[in-house]
Formats: structure tokens, sequence, C-alpha cells
């Protein structure tokens, strides 16, 4: 997908798009909502019971941002805001910004994990330091602040600060956004060039960005993944922010492309074409160019309204079809993703394929309609989760250790590793949806690391990704003491 911001900021700080062809030397003044996948469900759409658990639905909210899973304006994936702000990128210091995806906050009755969160920190891992995943999100609003207007050698330094501050840290991984609404950070015979490279849709930069950040991620010793949102093409419902370039363009008079009212423009995952483009798209990346892995986030299918989809569903009953509409949605899903993953397996079977669901499972199922379940149990469909567990040890509802040992029980194919989501972001803000929890990022300074430490006692323990690159080393400065203490008790259990 994150920081902790007021839902005001938040909103100020979506880009619109521009169009294919137009000039914006700024495209941070075009605001515009960037509208959350979701909208509210209909009153008469029954929602089935997942496998094995019952979780709530009530969506957690962070301190000044919403959740994907409830009908908001914000844009929320792991990595996003604050990398339009003005604080530059090579900053070295820690730092909290961005807004997060954040989860709906689960509610087990299952006694689960005993440990105290309180917890000594520096234990070392029962998984190798070379093994374990330690990563950090970089969206595309960062990449936007260290891109837009600027020279191959100006981003070159850009990225590789940036990647220097990752590896200072201790970490060894990076999540790149490549593609965030069916365009490209990089040269792509099926994407149109990002606005964000440019302020631009469709413009050539005048370099390969990707082809740098692979460079300067592997001179560093980092592992790099490209960050992929499959299925969304705009944040608003304007039409002509679609590029000519784009293949959404030639798509718009047709069932393939949905316009949502107020929330966005996606692609229906109902359609054969679509999901096809979707498996070439990573195809091309896989083909061309040195990535370690590919990464989906939870943007999967936008909305719960029934007439989404209805006419391919109706044409599914009208052959036979038996599935509910949960459940056939959710195999349309299920079909994207195994593809995808066959296709980056054929390609190059080291290269790896994961996916960031969001922390509640019960959302997961009902509302996006991502079958997290079928992905852990079978073979052939991810090689890690990296369940967005952004919830503090006191959380009223959703306390960390519930939640990861959750998602840690769901596994059972062996080589699937559980790689925690932690919410940087949260650092040193008033949590406001966690109930007694609510100051908990405020009081304590380790939290991070205790959740490190934590997360390396679960079974199929691969490793940890930090939510987001801008919480960490942007600092504002009412958070920056707290960020830059977290960081040091981080880097004591890292060493």
């Amino acid at each position: 997908m994150k920081a902790a911001l007021s839902a005001a900021l938040a909103f100020l700080l979506m880009l619109s798009l521009t169009s294919c062809g137009s000039d914006s030397s700024d495209p941070t003044s075009l605001l515009s909502s960037e509208a959350d996948l979701s909208v509210s469900a209909d009153s008469s759409f029954k929602e089935e019971a997942i496998p094995e658990k019952s979780l709530s639905d009530t969506p957690e909210l962070s301190s000044g941002q919403t959740s994907e899973q409830a009908s908001v304006s914000a844009e929320t994936e792991p990595g996003s805001s604050a990398a339009v702000s003005s604080q530059t990128q090579n900053s070295t210091s820690p730092a909290a910004s961005s807004s997060v995806v954040s989860s709906s906050a689960p509610a087990s009755s299952e006694t689960l994990s005993e440990k105290e969160s309180s917890s000594n920190t520096g234990k070392k891992s029962s998984v190798s330091s070379s093994d374990e995943v330690r990563a950090v999100w970089i969206s595309y609003l960062e990449l936007y602040n260290m891109l837009c207007g600027k020279t191959k050698s100006q981003f070159r330094s850009s990225i590789g600060t940036a990647f220097d501050n990752a590896t200072e840290l201790g970490l060894n991984t990076v999540f790149v956004h490549v593609r965030s609404h069916s365009d490209a950070f990089y040269d792509s015979d099926l994407f149109p060039w990002s606005v964000y490279c440019t302020g631009t849709e469709g413009k050539d930069p005048g370099f390969d960005p990707l082809e740098i950040m692979v460079e300067e991620a592997h001179d560093r010793g980092l592992s790099i993944e490209a960050w992929i949102n499959p299925y969304r093409i705009k944040g608003t419902a304007d039409t002509s922010k679609i590029c000519k370039s784009s293949p959404a363009y030639d798509w718009l008079d047709t069932d393939k492309v949905v316009i949502l009212s107020g929330s966005g423009i996606y692609y229906n995952p109902a359609d054969e074409d679509v999901i096809d483009l979707i498996v070439e798209g990573v195809e091309e990346i896989v083909q061309n160019y040195d990535v370690d892995g590919i990464h989906f986030d939870d943007y999967f299918y936008p909305t719960t309204d029934k007439s989404f989809d209805e006419d391919y569903y109706d044409d599914y009953l009208d052959d036979g079809g038996t599935m509910s509409l949960s459940a056939w949605r959710r195999d349309n899903v299920n079909r994207m993703i195994k593809r995808v993953y066959k296709a980056i397996k054929s390609i190059n079977s080291g290269c790896q394929f994961g996916i960031s669901p969001a922390g509640n499972m019960d959302n997961n199922y009902n509302t996006l309609y991502c079958d997290v379940y079928t992905w852990v149990e079978n073979k052939g469909y991810v090689d890690y989760i990296c369940p967005q567990i952004y919830f503090g040890f006191e959380h009223g509802s959703a306390p960390y250790l519930e939640v990861l040992e959750t998602f840690d029980e769901m596994i059972s194919v062996s080589s699937v590793r559980l790689i925690s989501g932690l919410a940087a972001y949260k650092i040193g803000e008033k949590d406001t949806y966690a109930g007694d929890g609510a100051k908990e990022w405020i009081q304590n300074s380790d939290i991070l690391a205790r959740q490190v430490d934590a997360a390396r006692d679960a079974s199929h323990y691969g490793g940890f990704a930090l939510y987001t690159y801008s919480s960490l080393f942007t600092p504002s400065s009412d958070v920056e003491s707290g960020v830059e203490e977290e960081c040091g008790n981080l880097e004591d259990i890292l060493s």
C-alpha cells in the first residue's frame, strides 16, 4: 500500500492525474480525491461467512487516515501521501508522514498468543539475517518527489540516497511502485508513462526509472520488488484524465472498464481480457528487468455494489454457474493471481510473488474479494503474504499479537512465508480507533522493535515490512524524536 494525517490533509495530498498531451508543471496543484477501492455495500447484499473464523468488519481507522475498506476519499496504500510534500527525499533523518492503507479491526473470539507485548527486544531471529525480509514500501507519491522534473543523474542520486537510508537502518528489501494507475515507471509497450514521472501521463522522462532503481538497489545489496496495483486506472471518475495510449482508453466504451462516480475508474476483474492485460504487464517487467519480486497490495475489487459486474455475473449464471456473487468475485481474483504466479515462475523461478492483504480478514474476504485462505492453503498462488498488521499491542479490538497469530495459523503451505506489515506511520501519533491503546504510539518508542521480535516467533515467519519510507526518513518535527528512538531500537535487533 499510511501515515497518520488528518482526513483533510490526506485529501489534499492526493494527486489528480493529467491527461495525455496536457502539460502540468505541478501535478500536486491539481488536487482531487483519489478514492478508496470500496464503496458502501448495498444493504441487501448478504456477506458470506469466511472460512474458520468470523472477524469484525468494523474499519480500523488510524489517526487522520481512512480505511481502504470504508467509503472514503483518501488514497490508501502502502507508501502514499507525504511524498508530495516539500520535504526532500534526500533527508537522512527518520520521519513520519504519508497516509496508509489501513486495515479493519479483527475481533477474534479465540484465545491467541499469551506472549507479553512488553517482551524484551534484542532477540535474534530463527531466520538468518540473509533470509529475513527487512522491507520498506516506497510509493508512487514518494517517487514523484524524487523523479518529476528531475534529470537522470538527479533521480539516480535521490533514489540512491533513499536506498542508502534503508541499508543504514538494517533493511535489505524495497517495494517500489512501478504501476499505481494503469501506468508505468518503466519503458512499457502496454502502459503509458506515469504522470508521476513527468507531470504528464504518457510523456517519456528521457530515462528508465525502474532500470535505475534496479541498478542502485542491487549495487547496495538490496532486493527490489516491483509493486503493482492491478485493477485501478484512476482515482477520479473523470475519463479525460486517461491517456490515449492507455489500454483503458480503448476500452472506455466497453464493460472492461467500470467508472464509479465519486470513486474512480477500474478494470473489471471479471473480464478475461483484463486478466490477460494484468498477466502480460507482469510478464513484461519480469522479462525486461532484474527484479527480485512482484508485489501486489490489497487493491482488488473496488466495490461491493452488485451492479459493478452485473452483466458478467448474469452471463455466468446463464451458462449454468452456481457460485454466489461473492464466491464468483473471489474466483475471478484467484484466477488472476494464479495466472500471475505461473507467468512469473515460467520466466524466472527465483522471482518472488507476494501480496499485502488488509489486516482484517473479513474485509479481505467480503469487501475486497481477496481469498487469502486459498492463497496460503494451496500451492501455485503466492510465495508470501505481507498482511498490513497496522495495530499496536494495546489496540482495543485488534491487538497485534492476535492478528499476527491469525495470519500465521492460516498458512498451511510450508513454502509460503509470513511477512509482517508494520505501521511506521503511527510513530508518535494518536491511534484514534485503538480504544484503550489510543496513546500507545505516543507513550512508547520501541513498538516496531517489539513487533519484529514477536513476529520472529511465528511458525511461517519470513520477515517484516515498514510502511512507509517517508514515515522513517523525512520526519515532521512533532514526531521526529520518537521516530529516531524507534529507529534506534529497531537497529539494535537488526544488527
